[in-house]
């Protein structure tokens, strides 16, 4: 009983997101549709992780640093536009907190940070963060087909601290701590599991593919979706749920390092 209410809580959610998604269309506002869906998750998950800090309290200490030290760095990758870096830094923030409250509820799922198990495992997950990263960002730069010339400057790695921290943290890390949140910490079953994955990746991937939608009407968006879920989001999704945060962190930005050094800064 209590799996099918968490299943049909996660799935309610999913559906509020996808009428707001389709809504979306028919608004028309100076920022786009595109970054309009980009605040709408935003406000979301910052909604959804107030409740749950609210609801369970907050991580102990260590927690609460690191969690600032991750919304920190929204200063460092969005230079000066305060807007952005007070936005990404409270969202990111509360979405950590709220994230390291629920794995230490319920610990036989959480997602590890980085993998202290030992020297050999740690490197393991820096190494194939790397490696998928490199594959990922290559193929990236093919279903671009847009023309390239390399620039690489420090803002190329400034600016990608915002997907690989921002996104994975607050679009991937606590949409999966909210799921088993609101599964009470309890993923035994095929179904269970699937929900997860789908939340850990598919609004993140809609909000990424809402131009293409707009563009080129239903059946190309959801052709994207599910290449750039299958492409990106799975794999990103789970690195984190079988090696650690650290490892999917670092796949996110190195795709992201690669586009932005071929293809430009997306401002």
């Amino acid at each position: 009983m209590e799996e099918k209410k968490g299943l049909k809580r996660i799935w309610m959610l999913f559906l509020v997101f996808a009428v707001l998604f389709v809504v979306n269309f028919g608004i028309q506002t100076d920022i786009g549709q595109t970054q309009m869906m980009w605040l709408v998750l935003s406000a979301c998950v910052l909604i959804a992780s107030i409740i749950i800090l609210i609801n369970a309290g907050f991580p102990p200490r260590k927690h609460i640093i690191l969690s600032l030290i991750f919304g920190l760095t929204m200063f460092i990758a969005y230079q000066g536009i305060i807007f952005s870096s007070v936005q990404t830094f409270m969202v990111t923030t509360l979405t950590s907190l709220a994230a390291f409250t629920v794995f230490m509820k319920y610990p036989k799922h959480k997602v590890k940070v980085f993998d202290l198990t030992n020297k050999k495992v740690a490197f393991s997950n820096i190494f194939i963060g790397l490696i998928v990263g490199t594959i990922f960002g290559v193929i990236n730069l093919f279903l671009a087909s847009e023309p390239l010339s390399l620039d690489i400057n420090i803002l190329v790695f400034l600016t990608s601290l915002s997907p690989a921290i921002y996104e994975e943290i607050a679009l991937r890390l606590f949409i999966f701590a909210l799921c088993l949140y609101l599964l009470k910490g309890e993923i035994n079953s095929n179904k269970e599991n699937f929900v997860c994955y789908f939340m850990m990746i598919v609004p993140h991937t809609l909000i990424h593919t809402t131009q293409q939608f707009v563009e080129y009407g239903p059946i190309s968006g959801l052709f994207s979706v599910v290449l750039l879920s299958l492409l990106f989001g799975l794999p990103f999704a789970v690195l984190q749920r079988k090696r650690d945060l650290t490892s999917a962190m670092i796949a996110h930005g190195v795709v992201v390092i690669i586009r932005f050094s071929f293809l430009g800064l997306p401002f």
